[in-house]
Parts: C-alpha cells; structure tokens; sequence
C-alpha cells in the first residue's frame, strides 16, 4: 500500500515542483552519483549524468518522444529506472527525478519503467488524462479552469466546478470528434507505446516480446478498421492514403495547449512549400537519431559525443525528413518484400517467406523503426518518418519555434485525421507482403468434426452519455491542503453501448479445447452497395477471441461482450483511486487490486460502432480452430488481457498459434474461404439517445 501511495503522491501536478515534503527532501538528499553501485548497470548513469549535466530538454517546454534528441534523453532517463537495483533505490531516483528532468520526459519513462519492472506489476497508475489532462482536454475548458482557480483561492470547503467539453461540428470530418478525441481511445494507444517502447531491445535490455513486429502491425490495422466502422456510421468514404505531393484530406485544429501557453499548432490543409528543399532549392536531409547501441548520429557521420544546445528551450537538431528520403526508405522497403529479404551488414540476410512469424516481425520491427529492427540506417523508421513529416508540415524547418503537433505525441496522435491517411498507407507495405503469401486452402480453413450450426446476437445498441475527467492537476497549488478543495472536471460526451450478448452453438465429434474468434465486419459500403469478401476482411475488427472445451454432440457457447478479451472497462479516477488508496493507508479500509484488468486494451464502450438511428448493418463473423496451448500459464487474466491489442508483454509466449487476423490476413478467393466451423450473421446497429436506452432498461 506504501509504493501505491508512492506513486499517486509522485504523479500529483507534475508540471510544478512536488508539494509533499517527505519526496521533496529525498530527493534533494538522493546523490545519484553517490549512488552509482546501486544500480545493475553503472554505466547508463555515467552516460545519463552525462547528458543531465551536459543540459537535457528544460521543465516547462513541450516534449516529443518523436524528437530523437528527446527520445534518447527520454531513454537513458528510463534506463536509470529500470536498472535501479530494488525499489528503494528506484523510488529515490523517481523522487530526485520528479523535479530536474522535464515532467514529460518524465511522465513518459517513469510509466514505461513501471510497466517493465515485474516487482511493480501491482502498482495501479492514474488515467493519463488526468495526470497531464492539456493533451486530452481542449484548451478553453482548461481556461475555465485556470480562472475559476484564480477567483477562489482560500476555499476552505469543498466546491465541485463542471466545465462542458463540447464537441464543435464544421464540416463532416468533424462529426467523428467524439471517437478520434476520446480520451479512453488516446490513453490505449499511449499505454501500447508504454508496453512497446520503440527504444527497447531483446539485446540490451535482455527482454524478448514474442511477435512484437506482428503487434505493430495487427495493432494499426484494426485501428484503422475500426475508425473505417465509426465512418460508415455517417455514410462517410475511406479516408485516403497519405501522398507527399497532394493536400491532407482535411486540415486540423486540435485546440489543446501545452502547461507553458503554447497551442499544440494547426496542421494545415497543404504542406508548407518549403517541406521538400532548402532555401537554395536543394533537396536534403537532416537529422539525429539514435542507433541503439548507445552511439549518437548526426546525418550520417557519428559523432561519439552527445551535445545538445537549447535555444530558448528547444533543442537546435530537431528532426527534418523529405520526401525524398521517404520515398529511398520505401523502395528499399518494397524491393525487400519484392526479393523475399530484407539485409544487414553484420548479420546477412533475414529471410521474409521461410518462416511467416519471423518474415512478419522483421517488416514490423522495420517499418516502425524499433530497438529489434535489422538495418535502421538503410531502411529508416517509415512510420515515424510519416509523422515527422506531416506532423511538422505548418513549420518544418523549426524556425518558428512552435511546440510539437498532435502528430508528434503519444497521447493526441490518435486525434488528428491524418494519423488514419497515415495508418492506411503503413498497411500498404504489409498487404504487398501477404498478397506473396499462399492463400488459406478449404484444408487449411476447416475444422474437422467441428461445426458452427447457430449463432444468435441481442440487439446492439449506442448511444452518447457524459464522462468527467478529473482536471484538478492543471492547477497549481502550494500545499496538499491548499489543493484538497480543488475539485473541477470536464465533462465531455462519449460512445457508448449497451451490454449485449451472443450465443454461438456448436457440434463437436468429441470433447476438445477449441479456440472461438468473433469479428465485425462492414456488410455495406458508404454507398450502399454490397461488399465482397475479399474487399472487406481488411475492415473486420476483432471483438473477442477466448478459449473453450466443447463437449462431444451440440454445445451451446454464451458470451457477454464484458467478458472480452480485447477490450478494458473504464479506469479509475485519479480522485477515486487516491481516496480509496488514502484509506487503507490510514487502516479505514482496504485496497482491492483486479488482477484480471489490465492497463492497455481496447476501450470497452467503442467495442461497436455508433450505427443509425433506423439501423445500420454489419456483419458478425464467428470461427471455431483447434486449440494449442503455447505456455503453461496461457490466458491468466493478468498476462493475458487484452491481448489481441496490446500484446502479452516482455518474455512471454502468445497464446495463439495463428496469425494475427486471423482468417481475414490473407486473400481471399473462390468458395473454398467457407467451411463448416465459421458463421457470418447479418446484425444491425441501432442508435438511440441515452433517455430511450435509459427508459428501456427501466421497464
């Protein structure tokens, strides 16, 4: 109960120095020089004193684990966490870290640590959007905020303020505001990069994540499909894949402010001209990035040494990628998938077609540009390379200083349109890949003595109700009790669904562990026209995938959508978590921990698409496989929740032994795709107001 608290007091307002007096002198004590032999590995603090005492990204400037200057930062940071030897250790560093490194840089490795290090798996971390709630709560509301702050200082009893967080339609892109800014959606993709650091490496650090180069891939592909479900909702197209040479399909305004003022910038409809060349009308590329083996590069040329120079707070290096660079990265890309290989210097060639799993991890570690990737000096990081260069298309020489786009962060990437242009561009590279695969045989498909007789869904219905988030940490207090009576929140509209249920009845030849894998799928295209087959499996997203022993005759399986295992319920409120935390320290009550909830997992209220009001039809696809057991410990609902979206973390095997996407990665021809053990199920989504749902549930 000590560390839980720990870690909540840690996380209070991390934007202004720490107001508990217990971790603001332990951390001026705390020498971590001094404390060098504490640590597994003293030599990532030598070179993180190094880089500390050379000058890193200041407190109060906006960050970007997009930069690699700040991302190296950001990993030597982490490294000092992870290698502390116990938690004393660990807890002082954090405490002496709390209030000298930048409190993004901060945010970002203090929860990527915590993540990472088995002994802290019980710790719970508040919701990010209310540890740093700029990033996820327009910046008028945050105004109201700030000014009801200014006009009641001295409160000396509690006083609940609600702020509105409306949603602002001007065009039809806008209509989809309330999924992309979703801040369950934005915390989700946040905790993968927290369990999928793009820095970390089977090498270095010693852990090995089982198909993590698959994971990059499944993970953006159904995103991407999912996003295509809300858009059929509103009789909306696919979005386009994103060019270089033509205009974004829409421009954005995130309206979000960074703690120091500055606005998260307007990505335009049109890319600045000077995007591809240089003042003089050359093409060029500049940029640092790091290598992975603690080696710094500038350009092309190593220079052994780390020196950033800040000017007024940002780093003079920051990142700049053309499209000339990109389009080199991506022949090489497609030549690989193209000869069957991709190529290392050092270790030769890594074949893509002799083994699936391996093939598929090497084009994911690759296109992301991660710690495992083969070659990142030829193949480059196309994938952050996107971002870079649409993220930074209104300034990209950095000459008007301006703060990091939504592009450029973990917690708002998701809300910016053209992360989906860019998401179905990524999926590009990896559909040339599987159209060289064999397609799935009718042998391959069926499951003999198994078949799928029925499935039957309750009604599926949505609507929008309000969600609070907790906005007391925008504002900064003195003390803890000068803070006890600051109690705001933003409310702001969200999807919803109904619990529903379906039942799948299946006929066995004998007692056996199947594995049962459910889909949604469109049924329809924006124009009403039917979808066939093999246009549509890219747009089926995974609803649930779980084990069962089916007995010998018919067995009739029932499944709550609750019960999925891709999806996670609400988190807890910071405010809630700290008063249940607060007493059971003070022994008024006790502190449950659900091991069968994970951080990282699809948000259980998005699970279906809005739908329509008369109805909107999609398809409910179910398929029945055998069940090989990969692990001794396969599918404890601690390691294994939520799997499907967010992997099963360091140095465990995947319960599964298909492909990701499973039958729908593949194409898809002729009848032999139809065997006994699958079902397809018209279903239809309706859309009802929250009154309607309530006064239903009420008869």
């Amino acid at each position: 109960m000590q560390r839980q608290r720990d870690f909540l007091r840690l996380l209070v307002r991390i934007q202004q120095p720490n107001y508990y007096s217990d971790q603001f002198e332990l951390g001026n004590s705390y020498d971590v020089e001094g404390n060098i032999n504490n640590y597994k590995n003293p030599q990532v603090v030598k070179q993180f004193l190094a880089i500390y005492k050379a000058g890193m990204l200041p407190r109060g400037v906006p960050y970007s684990p997009y930069y690699s200057t700040q991302r190296y930062e950001t990993k030597l940071l982490f490294d000092l966490f992870y290698y502390a030897n116990d938690y004393d250790t660990f807890y002082k560093t954090a405490c002496w870290a709390r209030d000298r490194v930048n409190e993004g840089q901060f945010l970002y490795a203090f929860s990527v640590a915590t993540f990472q290090r088995e002994h802290l798996n019980d710790i719970v971390l508040p919701p990010p959007y209310e540890i740093y709630p700029y990033l996820f709560v327009e910046a008028d509301v945050i105004q109201k905020a700030y000014e009801t702050r200014e006009r009641d200082v001295g409160l000396t009893s509690p006083k609940t303020y609600v702020f509105p967080a409306n949603y602002t339609v001007y065009n039809p892109e806008q209509l989809l505001n309330y999924y992309r800014e979703d801040v369950g959606l934005n915390t989700y993709y946040a905790y993968y990069f927290y369990n999928y650091p793009t820095f970390l490496n089977e090498t270095e650090y010693g852990l090995n994540f089982a198909r993590r180069g698959e994971q990059f891939y499944y993970t953006r592909q159904q995103i991407y499909a999912r996003y295509y479900l809300e858009r059929l909702s509103w009789d909306l197209p696919d979005v386009e894949p994103y060019y270089y040479d033509r205009p974004f399909q829409t421009a954005y305004n995130p309206n979000l402010r960074y703690p120091n003022g500055q606005e998260v910038p307007v990505r335009p409809y049109e890319y600045s001209r000077q995007n591809s060349y240089d003042y003089n009308g050359n093409s060029y590329y500049y940029g640092n990035y790091y290598t992975g083996n603690n080696e710094y590069y500038t350009g092309n040329y190593y220079t052994g040494n780390y020196q950033p120079t800040y000017y007024y707070g940002y780093a003079n290096n920051y990142d700049y990628y053309y499209p000339e660079d990109l389009l080199t990265y991506e022949k090489r890309v497609n030549d690989a998938i193209d000869y069957g290989y991709f190529f290392s210097p050092y270790q030769g060639k890594y074949p893509l077609y002799e083994d699936y799993y391996k093939g598929i991890n090497y084009l994911g570690d690759v296109i992301e540009g991660n710690g495992e990737t083969v070659n990142k000096r030829f193949y480059g990081s196309i994938y952050h390379y996107y971002r870079a260069l649409a993220g930074k298309s209104v300034d990209p020489y950095n000459n008007h200083g301006l703060a990091p786009s939504a592009l450029q962060n973990i917690y708002t990437a998701l809300r910016d349109p053209a992360n989906y242009q860019i998401l179905k561009r990524v999926n590009y590279f990896f559909q040339r890949y599987k159209n060289y695969l064999p397609r799935y045989t009718y042998d391959e498909l069926v499951y003999p003595g198994v078949k799928v007789v029925n499935v039957e869904v309750s009604k599926l219905i949505t609507y929008f109700d309000y969600f609070d988030i907790d906005l007391d940490n925008v504002v900064n207090v003195k003390t803890p009790e000068d803070g006890q009576y600051v109690d705001y929140r933003a409310r702001q509209t969200r999807l919803n669904h109904k619990p529903f249920t379906y039942t799948v009845d299946v006929t066995s030849d004998k007692a056996q562990d199947v594995y049962v894998r459910v889909f949604l799928g469109p049924k329809y295209d924006y124009l009403g026209r039917e979808y066939n087959i093999n246009d549509r499996r890219h747009y089926f997203v995974e609803l649930d995938r779980f084990p069962y022993k089916v007995q010998a005759g018919q067995t009739t399986i029932q499944r709550n959508s609750r019960d999925s295992y891709v999806v996670t319920p609400d988190y807890p409120s910071y405010r809630t978590l700290f008063r249940k935390v607060e007493d059971a320290y003070q022994g008024r009550d006790q502190f449950y921990i659900d091991r069968s909830q994970r951080y990282c997992g699809y948000p259980e209220r998005l699970l279906l698409p809005r739908g329509k009001k008369g109805g909107q039809a999609y398809t409910f696809y179910v398929i029945v496989t055998p069940y090989v057991q990969q692990d001794a410990h396969d599918f404890e609902p601690y390691n294994y929740k939520s799997f499907s979206y967010c992997g099963v973390g360091p140095n465990r095997k995947y319960p599964d032994d298909k492909p990701l996407g499973y039958p729908f990665d593949r194409p898809i021809y002729g009848k032999d795709f139809y065997t006994p053990n699958m079902y397809f199920k018209d279903v239809v989504i309706f859309h009802k107001k929250q009154e309607e749902v309530n006064a239903a549930t009420t008869q």
